[in-house]
């Protein structure tokens, strides 16, 4: 997993606390520590702590830094919080016009625009200074309060807002409020944002104790200072453009503050072949590893980074062109589809493909439109039995054709070149009631041709397509669930050629997958840069066509699916781990 190196930030006038709220490209820090007398501001620059107090301020707090080193806070005199702007030595007070019993000032970014909040009768608002005006920033739904915290280049805002009693972060741009919730958390606080968009921040979980996090390409990843108690927890505060992150921890009554700095998962070792990705399930949900393999063995391991659970694991395809394998996730609620690019080890780029109705299930993946590197997705209406293609390039979708519709009792059982058309992907059916077996010929997005194939009894079923007689040829390999049996179906030009018996396992074993090397034996995996692994039969469900998972015990990880060197298989439901 990323290497993660966590320094201590304690102000040595400090007796009880010391937060480092704000952190710019120069590695500048400035926070706040509480002595005997009450909250200081303070500035930390080349290994050395400076005080911040604002004159006749009976409290100070420093809580943002820009490039230029202005800083923004807030102190506390007889009539309230008032914000500040310091800048060479200089305090200016800021007090939004609305306010009526505090403005606190929160974050500062490269142009100078401030965010914050205020007080008045109505309750705590967010704002925005430019140029001396000051908007209101209100979330659409809070019902006790906004409170804006950070700012980036682009004006994009940061903050939380509090509903029900439980607060969650949004993220303001353009115009538009965009909830920010970590999946592990009960609640979200977030608070600072950098210039590529990375967003860090606090969630509390269901023992409420704090946890830090950082939301970067669609994935949230903890950030938990490995010195924090067990009981009080920890956070993050900011980010700046490098990935510097600033926050707090706890033990016992003492808060200390950290600086984080984050090494990228580095790339695959030599010999890597192919990578494994599993799935955290229970206390783990929605954690997602790469394990590099070669030579049989694992040869590293890394994380990849949190995904809300509602997200459910779809397969692994060339998404987005031919760079490397990318990872496609569907929301179990929106039927939204999601695509993550992975490069030597890190996700590296999300992009939201679009919603469609959850009546249209996931059916399969393969080269549909004939258009070489691809990986197009198949849907399924599951009312209707209809088929639906959508060609999938540069992480968007580019195309959608509808190749007609399919009695409901024929289901799904693999896809692969039983045509024996160079570049074809074709369908596989099987009819539930009879065992009858049909083939559907795909190209340029339509059913070119069909074949009934014949009839096998309904005690063998479905166990995978993979290259058995030859390489490069789909072949199907079924499984007799009585006997635990293996027979594989040679198909070529849409025929059966040829049955052969592969022996018997006890049923006590469950099938992991096909794996096999290219017939050019090349090497590409999520991990290598170079090449792409195309997908040839990764299902959606760990073990179902229709993307539910398992129900998995307790310590367990959920493989989602295997890139190979040239090809990907269809993988069991759950590994159990120690």
């Amino acid at each position: 997993m990323p290497v993660y190196t966590y320094t201590t930030i304690d102000e040595p006038r400090a007796n009880f606390r010391t937060d480092p709220t704000a952190i710019n490209d120069a590695g500048t820090i400035v926070g706040t520590y509480a002595d005997l007398t009450g909250n200081h501001g303070f500035l930390y620059s080349g290994g050395t702590y400076a005080t911040l107090d604002a004159p006749g301020a009976t409290q100070t707090r420093a809580s943002g830094i820009n490039a230029s080193g202005l800083i923004v806070g807030d102190y506390t005199t007889v009539d309230g919080p008032h914000g500040f702007l310091y800048s060479n030595g200089t305090y200016t007070t800021l007090d939004d016009p609305l306010a009526t019993t505090a403005t606190v000032a929160r974050g500062i970014n490269a142009s100078g625009q401030i965010v914050g909040h205020y007080n008045n009768a109505a309750g705590a608002h967010g704002f925005l200074l430019t140029d001396g005006l000051y908007t209101p920033l209100n979330d659409p739904f809070e019902t006790a309060g906004t409170f804006a915290e950070g700012i980036n280049a682009a004006g994009q805002v940061v903050g939380y807002y509090l509903v029900g009693g439980a607060f969650h972060g949004f993220l303001y741009s353009n115009g538009v409020y965009t909830t920010i919730d970590d999946p592990l958390g009960t609640s979200t606080l977030v608070s600072g944002i950098n210039d590529a968009g990375q967003i860090v921040g606090t969630y509390f979980d269901a023992s409420l104790k704090s946890h830090g996090f950082l939301y970067s390409g669609g994935a949230y990843t903890t950030i938990d200072d490995p010195l924090v108690d067990s009981i009080n927890g920890d956070g993050a505060y900011d980010i700046n453009n490098s990935g510097q992150i600033v926050g707090f921890y706890n033990i016992g009554s003492v808060t200390q503050g950290f600086l984080e700095v984050t090494t990228p998962n580095p790339p695959p070792p030599a010999g890597t072949t192919a990578d494994l990705i599993l799935r955290g399930a229970n206390a783990s949900m929605g954690r997602y590893e790469i394990y590099d393999i070669g030579n049989n063995a694992i040869l590293a391991d890394y994380s990849l980074g949190q995904v809300g659970t509602d997200w459910t694991f779809v397969t692994l395809g060339g998404f987005n062109g031919t760079d490397t394998t990318d990872m496609l996730l569907r929301s179990a609620s929106t039927g939204g589809f999601e695509v993550y690019d992975i490069s030597n080890n890190n996700i590296t780029n999300t992009a939201f493909l679009g919603n469609v109705g959850l009546n249209w299930q996931v059916m399969g993946f393969g080269d549909f439109n004939s258009i070489p590197g691809e990986t197009d997705m198949i849907l399924r209406n599951s009312n209707t039995g209809g088929l639906e293609v959508y060609d999938i390039a540069n992480n968007a979708i580019t195309n959608a054709a509808f190749i007609g519709t399919v009695g409901l009792e024929w289901q799904f059982s693999g896809g692969g070149n039983f045509s024996s058309v160079r570049g074809e992907t074709d369908l596989l059916l099987r009819n539930v009631n009879t065992g009858g077996l049909e083939v559907y010929d795909i190209n340029h997005n339509q059913i070119t041709g069909a074949a009934f194939l014949g009839t096998v009894g309904l005690d063998w079923q479905y166990a995978g397509i993979a290259p058995v007689h030859a390489a490069g040829a789909s072949d199907l390999v079924l499984r007799n669930v009585n006997t635990g049996a293996f027979e594989v179906y040679d198909i070529a030009n849409n025929q059966l050629t040829g049955p052969a018996t592969l022996g018997q396992v006890g049923l006590d074993w469950q099938l992991g997958g096909f794996a096999a090397n290219s017939p050019t034996a090349s090497s590409a995996s999520m991990g290598d840069s170079s090449q792409a692994a195309q997908l040839v039969q990764a299902m959606a469900g760990f073990g179902d066509s229709g993307g539910a998972a398992e129900y998995c015990p307790a310590r367990c990880r959920h493989v989602t699916a295997v890139a190979v060197d040239g090809t990907a298989t269809r993988v069991r439901g759950s590994d159990r781990v120690p």
